[in-house]
């Protein structure tokens, strides 16, 4: 997903609306693609100054107002509590090398509510609010190039992460760490922060940094930032001659389709195979040089493993050289299409001519029969929809590569949603033909009503009719009712590229954005939409009477859903797993059963149903 092209949003959201939609039961979505750096122990110089604060924030350091503050085995919380804030996990801390000795947070989430859901503003250090933490006098005279090095675990709502330099006590200039996230997006707990210095500091003797947590810049006038940034294992070390450092990577070819040709190119998570063999994976890879040589002979270099672990696929991008100071992106020069469905997990790393290798970062696919999705199944908070103030719509783009049928939606309603809520889902053509995007609507569900098991789950909401879909872009949405109390929420996971997830403003109070409703903004989370296809072969009437034997929902599910016959039954009931392999054996008599497979791993489960005329097969995804 690419994140590094968010400084192209436009959207005005106030601090307010966002607070409601956005900081709701926010856990960061595991599973991400992982954006380490690249700096080998055999490649580095012995340190010119460090730190770890084993024995706290060293006296002599100066702190703001709203202050960083030090996690060890001492201190109330110890080392072993992250953010205390009301949106996050307070057991995921950051982990460094000597996370055991202790680490150093500014707490954005915590100092603005107190640790309490909705309470904004009331917190110990309310937003708008700068964390400012500068280091003593350090001695760079003998040192020409120098780059800092930190383990650095940080999370962002509106709030961006510097390090400002000084030198004799005068402000020089600062850059922007992890400037490449989205909103509500986080580094990994283990990544590695690397910041070259300006070359005016480096040869001073009395130089300074200063670690902020800006939670203004991005602000309107009721203030912003939120969520934390937690720093440990400090080094200054000369810049090696080579260095390479992973800025970003897909397998949709974002870079090459969308953003160079107007063209396909969207990372899904959950993709039909017939999709995935008319538009096979193309693999890219944002490498950056941040040592003191050019990087000769740099390639991207792609793997994919089988969900047994065994590699299916190779390949790497043509050898280039890489200038000081420069990021390119690099496609890999095979695509692949998997050859049947299930989990795929895909490595990328960089290798050149001058340094051996990079950190390897990975991401996740999974090759369905008909579920096409983008998000990453872990709920990271919601967007709500049927609102006091509006019925609002969340939406979701998807690329179609082959004519196929839409059948359905899927959605994740969020846990705080009111059992009786109506809801609905919507299919759009996208037309981008003119100088402005065009949504044409062409077909709409009929209402559905939460039900108690509903929340937390998803739902699926069936169209009347298979809709034909030609090659093209389409649109999926949850929209909603304006009701005085019942209200839901879609969950949203994972980063969304973009202008690629949409929330439409219908003119009822909302006020999303600056601009006169009714409005489609984008949104910068991947709401948990998705769509589901259906395809009957003409040639095969069993196979056409089998997309309607037996229904199945909710699918995806989290282990617990019903099967639905359109007629008193009498079948055997075989449900197995990726490996083909029997999980559970039963008989259906009448037209319901609900099975229950919430004990088993996560994955696809192929549901057959036989009997003395017939075999019906359908795919169930377990998350």
């Amino acid at each position: 997903m690419k994140k590094i092209y968010i400084s192209i949003f436009t959207l005005a959201i106030s601090f307010s609306a966002m607070a409601q939609l956005s900081l709701e039961s926010l856990t960061f979505a595991k599973g991400e693609k992982s954006n380490r750096s690249s700096l080998m122990d055999s490649e580095k110089s012995a340190a010119i100054w460090e730190e770890d604060f084993a024995n706290g924030i060293p006296v002599g350091w100066t702190n703001s107002a709203a202050p960083w503050v030090y996690r060890g085995p001492g201190t109330t919380p110890n080392q072993n509590t992250g953010t205390q804030g009301a949106y996050g996990t307070a057991s995921t801390t950051i982990s460094s090398t000597t996370q055991a000795n202790g680490f150093i947070i500014f707490d954005s989430d915590y100092y603005d509510n107190n640790g309490t859901q909705g309470n904004f503003g009331n917190g110990p250090y309310p937003v708008p609010h700068n964390g400012e933490l500068m280091t003593d006098m350090i001695d760079l005279t003998s040192y020409s190039d120098v780059t800092l090095m930190a383990h650095s675990y940080f999370r962002t709502f509106q709030g961006q992460a510097f390090v400002a330099f000084y030198v004799n006590g005068i402000y020089d200039s600062q850059v922007e760490v992890h400037s490449n996230l989205a909103v509500n997006d986080a580094t990994t707990t283990d990544a590695t922060a690397l910041i070259r210095l300006p070359l005016t500091v480096c040869g001073n003797a009395n130089v300074q940094m200063q670690f902020i947590f800006d939670g203004t810049s991005q602000s309107n006038v009721n203030g912003s930032g939120y969520y934390f940034w937690m720093l440990d294992d400090l080094e200054l070390v000369e810049t090696p001659a080579y260095l390479m450092d992973v800025v970003d990577q897909n397998h949709g070819g974002w870079d090459i389709g969308y953003l160079a040709t107007s063209g396909v190119g969207m990372d899904y998570t959950f993709k039909p195979k017939v999709q995935s063999d008319a538009n096979p994976y193309m693999f890219e890879m944002t490498i950056a040089n941040v040592g003191a040589q050019p990087l000769n002979g740099i390639q991207m270099n792609v793997e994919v493993l089988n969900s047994a672990g065994v590699s299916v696929f190779n390949s790497s991008s043509s050898p280039t050289t890489l200038a000081v100071l420069d990021t390119a992106s690099y496609l890999a020069d095979q695509t692949y299409a998997p050859l049947s469905q299930g989990v795929y997990d895909i490595n990328f790393w960089g290798t050149s001519d001058s340094i051996l290798s990079s950190d390897t970062s990975d991401m996740t696919a999974v090759i369905t029969d008909s579920v096409y999705g983008r998000d990453n199944a872990n709920p990271a908070g919601a967007w709500r929809v049927g609102r006091v103030c509006g019925g609002l719509q969340l939406a979701n783009k998807f690329d179609v590569y082959v004519a196929d049928e839409a059948t359905s939606v899927s959605a994740y309603v969020a846990d705080y949603s009111v059992v009786g809520a109506e809801m609905y889902a919507v299919l759009y053509e996208v037309d981008t033909t003119g100088t402005s995007t065009v949504y044409i609507p062409l077909d709409q569900t009929d209402d559905y009503t939460i039900q108690p098991a509903d929340r937390d789950n998803w739902v699926t909401i069936g169209f009347n009719q298979a809709n034909n879909l030609m090659p093209g872009m389409y649109m999926v949405a949850i929209g909603g009712y304006v009701h005085p109390t019942d209200t839901f929420g879609i969950n949203v996971s994972g980063s969304a590229e973009p202008t690629m997830s949409m929330i439409y403003d219908d003119g009822n109070g909302c006020n999303l954005g600056s601009q006169p409703p009714p409005f489609w903004y984008w949104v910068t989370d991947c709401p948990m939409i998705r769509l589901n296809f259906g395809t009957p072969s003409a040639t095969n009437i069993d196979e056409d009477i089998s997309n309607n034997a037996f229904l199945i929902y909710p699918n995806p599910s989290k282990g617990v859903f019903t099967i639905s016959l359109d007629e008193d039954g009498g079948y055997d009931l075989t449900i197995s797993n990726i490996l083909g392999q029997p999980i559970y054996v039963s008989t259906i008599y009448g037209i319901e059963k609900i099975i229950d497979l919430s004990s088993f791993d996560k994955g696809i489960y192929t549901i057959e149903l036989s009997n003395i005329n017939n075999t019906f097969t359908k795919k169930v995804i377990v998350e």
